[in-house]
């Protein structure tokens, strides 16, 4: 396999509390990654580095042999790493449609002139970028809601939304941060299939966190556990499952 994600000994501090120690990790093309972990294992942080939000104090990562050091968030979505946050972060007040579409508009070549000046080839672009849209929508299941604002749709079809926006930038690598928090089991269900799927159909790479390791136990090609900012086991879900560091870190409980 390729690797598409590599991190090495990754790093970060925040004054004097130290949120990650020595992360490495590697995320190969084509797979579901899970990054696992108690709340406030560092997760999150560790996202955020990937995507260019937070620097790390020490380290360093690739994606597809670039360096990523020093990238801000626009350069590392350009680059072909999309994300969604563990707070929906929709338009409220626009559509379904038209959140997807500002998506898209990342990879867009229309400038401002061609904005004012609706010249034919912005209105072209244009139409291609509504015709992508409603495909993703359609993709993630909510293709009959396109025209329904963003804040009227369900929690569910919201957390699908937010998937369907990141398809738009046309990611490699698509980071999923908590995907069903506020789930419930059939919710859950529906979404580790979409997840899989979208491996499956387009040939993504997904990066999923979860503090809940029954939720990706069954999707995942590897799992890394994180504890207290440190990776304390990776591995198959098999072996994670059984791993000692991981059952002490879940309160003794055995993951089933």
């Amino acid at each position: 396999m390729t690797t598409l994600l590599k991190l090495e000994k990754i790093s970060k501090r925040f004054g004097g509390i130290t949120a990650l120690k020595d992360v490495s990790l590697n995320i190969e093309a084509g797979e579901i990654h899970g990054l696992i972990g108690p709340n406030g294992a560092g997760k999150t942080t560790l996202f955020n580095i990937i995507t260019g939000l937070y620097s790390p104090t020490h380290g360093n990562l690739d994606f597809k042999c670039c360096s990523l050091l020093g990238m801000k968030p626009h350069q590392v979505l350009k680059l072909g790493i999309a994300r969604t946050f563990q707070n929906i972060r929709l338009f409220a007040n626009m559509t379904a449609l038209e959140n997807v579409m500002v998506g898209r508009h990342a990879r867009t070549q229309a400038g401002v002139i061609g904005a004012v000046l609706r010249n034919p080839r912005t209105r072209a672009e244009e139409a291609a970028i509504q015709h992508r849209a409603r495909e993703l929508l359609e993709l993630v299941g909510i293709g009959s809601h396109r025209h329904t604002l963003a804040k009227h749709l369900s929690y569910g079809d919201q957390r699908r939304l937010e998937i369907a926006r990141a398809l738009a930038t046309d990611p490699e690598l698509l980071a999923l941060d908590e995907p069903a928090a506020g789930m419930n089991p059939t919710e859950r269900e529906t979404l580790k299939q979409l997840i899989m799927s979208l491996r499956d159909q387009l040939g993504l790479s997904l990066l999923v966190i979860e503090h809940d390791v029954k939720f990706i136990m069954g999707m995942c090609n590897h799992i890394s556990v994180l504890n207290f900012g440190e990776k304390i086991a990776e591995g198959s879900p098999q072996e994670v499952r059984h791993n000692p560091a991981v059952i002490d870190a879940y309160l003794g409980a055995e993951v089933t």
